[in-house]
């Protein structure tokens, strides 16, 4: 479905760009300003200067104070991942920019799921009346899944990752096993934010099966179809997560070409190649989702 569809994946491209664009046009700026008092810089360069760089963040507020060495490159999605297993608090700054995010994804499902459930082309005018219909009741099911979220790192995060792993770590014979025993723990709670997701996006396929649905309807419908087809949504998150991983390797081997990070225009290029990708895999993983849940019903 996603491959007969390129307007679709360059819509949601665009999207994700007009959500990042006034946020990283008011960085620029600060950026610029800074650099105005620095020596000239040279064409070919592709480093960023450590001393210059430094004093910025020490000052840097607000947004600024997201312009970190993690933001380049291949750190990006391994901060993002890192972030997520550790529970780690992103900056304030991030709430807007992640808010607008979540609410344009509330739209843009409505009409993504119209498409893939009922396997037909639609026009942009359908497109856009799916989004509207859906938007505020795929908020709220975007609002509970946060909040499962969230409550799954204050409460089991918390313990996993505090008594258990220390008493885990104590026990230990050697830091390997130590280590084991974390990349056991990152497991079992990735599992749990897994069912959180799939309980989430299989209340909005429900929901757009029966259009008439309430939202608090359609995520009982989503909680009941992964807790009777676990097996499957289970091992089909798998699949697209090893997809995922795939991307990530070649992502990170195509970063550090010849022992050394790629930067300049082309560090650019290849970034923005592996949203593109990241999006066009989001969109495959819905498509199959939504063939999984007809072929059950």
């Amino acid at each position: 479905m996603v491959i007969t569809a390129p307007m679709l994946l360059a819509g949601v491209t665009l999207v994700s760009l007009l959500i990042a664009a006034p946020f990283g046009l008011v960085l620029n700026s600060h950026v610029q300003a800074s650099l105005a008092n620095q020596p000239p810089i040279y064409q070919g360069s592709v480093e960023i200067d450590p001393e210059w760089w430094s004093e910025f963040r020490a000052h840097a507020q607000g947004i600024d104070a997201t312009f970190t060495p993690t933001v380049v490159g291949f750190a990006a999605p391994l901060d993002n991942l890192s972030a997520l297993l550790d529970g780690s608090a992103r900056p304030l700054a991030l709430a807007g920019p992640i808010l607008l995010s979540a609410l344009a994804w509330a739209f843009l499902w409505g009409g993504i799921f119209q498409r893939f459930v009922r396997g037909s082309r639609e026009g942009p005018v359908a497109f856009w009346a799916a989004g509207f219909r859906f938007l505020v009741r795929f908020a709220i099911i975007s609002i509970a899944a946060g909040a499962a979220s969230l409550l799954l790192y204050l409460t089991v995060h918390a313990v996993l990752f505090g008594a258990v792993y220390q008493w885990l770590a104590s026990a230990a014979s050697s830091e390997r096993n130590a280590f084991f025993w974390r990349i056991t723990l990152y497991a079992i709670f990735g599992a749990l934010l897994m069912l959180v997701s799939l309980a989430a996006d299989y209340s909005r396929i429900s929901m757009v099966s029966a259009p008439a649905m309430p939202a608090a309807n359609a995520i009982a419908a989503g909680m009941r179809f992964v807790r009777a087809n676990l097996g499957g949504a289970v091992l089909l998150y798998l699949l697209v997560g090893a997809l995922f991983v795939g991307l990530l390797a070649v992502y990170g081997a195509v970063d550090v070409y010849g022992g050394n990070r790629v930067g300049g225009w082309r560090g650019v290029i290849i970034a923005q190649a592996y949203i593109v990708a990241r999006l066009a895999l989001r969109l495959v993983f819905a498509a199959s989702q939504a063939r999984f849940f007809a072929q059950i019903r």
